[in-house]
Protein backbone atom coordinates (compact mmCIF):
# COMPACT_ATOMS: atom_id res chain seq x y z
CA UNK A 1 0.00 0.00 0.00
CA UNK A 2 1.17 3.48 -0.74
CA UNK A 3 0.87 6.43 1.61
CA UNK A 4 -2.57 7.34 0.26
CA UNK A 5 -3.99 3.86 0.87
CA UNK A 6 -4.12 2.84 -2.78
CA UNK A 7 -2.60 -0.50 -3.56
CA UNK A 8 0.28 -0.27 -6.02
CA UNK A 9 0.20 -2.39 -9.13
CA UNK A 10 2.72 -5.17 -9.28
CA UNK A 11 4.81 -5.48 -12.44
CA UNK A 12 3.33 -7.82 -15.03
CA UNK A 13 6.30 -10.17 -14.77
CA UNK A 14 5.76 -10.65 -11.03
CA UNK A 15 2.10 -11.60 -11.36
CA UNK A 16 1.40 -15.27 -12.08
CA UNK A 17 -0.29 -15.69 -15.46
CA UNK A 18 -3.68 -17.35 -15.32
CA UNK A 19 -4.75 -19.89 -17.91
CA UNK A 20 -7.52 -18.71 -20.20
CA UNK A 21 -8.93 -19.45 -23.63
CA UNK A 22 -8.34 -16.66 -26.09
CA UNK A 23 -11.14 -16.18 -28.59
CA UNK A 24 -9.76 -15.98 -32.09
CA UNK A 25 -11.40 -16.63 -35.43
CA UNK A 26 -9.66 -18.08 -38.45
CA UNK A 27 -10.35 -20.22 -41.50
CA UNK A 28 -9.65 -23.93 -41.06
CA UNK A 29 -8.91 -25.61 -44.39
CA UNK A 30 -8.91 -29.39 -44.14
CA UNK A 31 -8.64 -32.13 -46.79
CA UNK A 32 -11.99 -32.89 -48.47
CA UNK A 33 -12.81 -36.08 -46.52
CA UNK A 34 -12.01 -34.54 -43.14
CA UNK A 35 -13.92 -31.35 -43.98
CA UNK A 36 -17.02 -33.35 -44.89
CA UNK A 37 -16.81 -35.37 -41.68
CA UNK A 38 -16.29 -32.24 -39.57
CA UNK A 39 -19.29 -30.61 -41.21
CA UNK A 40 -21.45 -33.63 -40.32
CA UNK A 41 -20.12 -33.69 -36.76
CA UNK A 42 -20.90 -30.01 -36.31
CA UNK A 43 -24.48 -30.62 -37.42
CA UNK A 44 -25.03 -33.65 -35.20
CA UNK A 45 -22.90 -33.49 -32.06
CA UNK A 46 -22.59 -31.06 -29.21
CA UNK A 47 -19.58 -28.84 -28.65
CA UNK A 48 -18.40 -30.94 -25.70
CA UNK A 49 -18.21 -34.08 -27.83
CA UNK A 50 -16.49 -32.20 -30.65
CA UNK A 51 -13.92 -30.83 -28.21
CA UNK A 52 -12.77 -34.40 -27.59
CA UNK A 53 -12.40 -35.13 -31.32
CA UNK A 54 -10.76 -31.91 -32.54
CA UNK A 55 -7.58 -30.34 -31.19
CA UNK A 56 -5.16 -27.78 -32.57
CA UNK A 57 -1.57 -27.52 -31.34
CA UNK A 58 0.80 -24.84 -32.59
CA UNK A 59 4.59 -24.89 -32.32
CA UNK A 60 6.38 -22.05 -30.49
CA UNK A 61 6.93 -20.25 -33.82
CA UNK A 62 3.09 -19.90 -34.02
CA UNK A 63 3.17 -20.77 -37.74
CA UNK A 64 3.41 -24.59 -37.78
CA UNK A 65 1.51 -27.20 -35.84
CA UNK A 66 -0.77 -30.20 -35.82
CA UNK A 67 -4.51 -30.63 -36.11
CA UNK A 68 -5.90 -33.82 -34.63
CA UNK A 69 -9.37 -34.76 -35.79
CA UNK A 70 -10.81 -38.15 -34.96
CA UNK A 71 -7.91 -40.55 -35.30
CA UNK A 72 -6.07 -38.57 -37.99
CA UNK A 73 -3.21 -36.11 -37.58
CA UNK A 74 -2.75 -33.32 -40.11
CA UNK A 75 0.26 -31.06 -40.48
CA UNK A 76 -0.81 -27.42 -40.33
CA UNK A 77 0.62 -24.10 -41.36
CA UNK A 78 -0.87 -20.73 -40.35
CA UNK A 79 -1.00 -18.48 -43.43
CA UNK A 80 -1.89 -14.81 -43.81
CA UNK A 81 -4.75 -14.06 -46.20
CA UNK A 82 -4.39 -11.26 -48.77
CA UNK A 83 -7.57 -9.58 -47.51
CA UNK A 84 -9.64 -9.30 -44.37
CA UNK A 85 -12.83 -11.37 -44.19
CA UNK A 86 -15.68 -10.22 -41.94
CA UNK A 87 -17.25 -12.80 -39.65
CA UNK A 88 -20.94 -12.21 -39.01
CA UNK A 89 -23.36 -13.76 -36.53
CA UNK A 90 -27.16 -13.76 -36.53
CA UNK A 91 -29.87 -14.88 -34.17
CA UNK A 92 -32.99 -14.17 -36.22
CA UNK A 93 -31.56 -14.45 -39.78
CA UNK A 94 -32.40 -10.79 -40.35
CA UNK A 95 -29.97 -8.84 -38.21
CA UNK A 96 -26.27 -9.57 -38.51
CA UNK A 97 -23.57 -8.67 -36.00
CA UNK A 98 -19.91 -8.44 -36.88
CA UNK A 99 -17.93 -10.67 -34.54
CA UNK A 100 -14.39 -10.53 -35.94
CA UNK A 101 -12.05 -9.76 -38.79
CA UNK A 102 -10.50 -12.96 -40.14
CA UNK A 103 -7.06 -12.53 -41.69
CA UNK A 104 -5.44 -15.96 -41.25
CA UNK A 105 -6.04 -19.49 -42.48
CA UNK A 106 -4.84 -22.73 -40.88
CA UNK A 107 -4.01 -24.87 -43.92
CA UNK A 108 -3.86 -28.61 -43.16
CA UNK A 109 -2.24 -31.41 -45.17
CA UNK A 110 -1.72 -35.10 -44.56
CA UNK A 111 2.02 -35.00 -45.21
CA UNK A 112 4.58 -32.52 -44.00
CA UNK A 113 6.13 -30.81 -47.00
CA UNK A 114 6.69 -27.30 -45.66
CA UNK A 115 10.25 -26.33 -44.88
CA UNK A 116 10.73 -25.18 -41.32
CA UNK A 117 14.11 -23.57 -41.95
CA UNK A 118 13.76 -19.96 -40.83
CA UNK A 119 17.37 -19.10 -41.72
CA UNK A 120 16.66 -18.80 -45.46
CA UNK A 121 15.91 -15.11 -45.19
CA UNK A 122 17.36 -13.00 -42.38
CA UNK A 123 15.04 -10.05 -43.03
CA UNK A 124 11.68 -10.08 -41.29
CA UNK A 125 9.90 -8.75 -44.39
CA UNK A 126 11.08 -11.68 -46.52
CA UNK A 127 10.33 -14.15 -43.73
CA UNK A 128 6.71 -12.98 -43.55
CA UNK A 129 6.29 -13.48 -47.31
CA UNK A 130 6.72 -17.22 -46.76
CA UNK A 131 3.45 -17.22 -44.83
CA UNK A 132 1.39 -15.16 -47.26
CA UNK A 133 -1.45 -16.96 -49.05
CA UNK A 134 -1.86 -14.92 -52.23
CA UNK A 135 -4.60 -17.09 -53.71
CA UNK A 136 -7.44 -15.71 -51.61
CA UNK A 137 -9.82 -17.79 -49.55
CA UNK A 138 -12.21 -18.67 -52.41
CA UNK A 139 -15.86 -19.05 -51.60
CA UNK A 140 -16.41 -20.62 -48.23
CA UNK A 141 -19.46 -22.83 -48.26
CA UNK A 142 -20.00 -23.38 -44.56
CA UNK A 143 -19.27 -21.17 -41.58
CA UNK A 144 -19.85 -22.77 -38.21
CA UNK A 145 -19.69 -21.09 -34.83
CA UNK A 146 -18.75 -23.26 -31.87
CA UNK A 147 -20.45 -21.38 -29.04
CA UNK A 148 -18.59 -18.22 -30.09
CA UNK A 149 -15.31 -19.68 -28.85
CA UNK A 150 -13.79 -20.48 -32.21
CA UNK A 151 -15.28 -19.89 -35.63
CA UNK A 152 -14.10 -22.04 -38.46
CA UNK A 153 -14.79 -21.91 -42.12
CA UNK A 154 -14.60 -25.31 -43.78
CA UNK A 155 -13.98 -25.19 -47.50
CA UNK A 156 -15.24 -27.97 -49.75
CA UNK A 157 -13.58 -28.54 -53.13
Amino acid sequence: MSAKGVKKKEPASAAAPEAFDLEQQFILRLPVEAAAQLHEDLKETSTVQLKDKLSIELDPDMRHGFVRYGGDIYFAKLLDLPCVVDSLKTVDRKTFYKTADICQMLYCKTEEDWSRDENDSPRKKDKDKKYAWNHGSKTCVYVMCLWCVMCMCVRFN
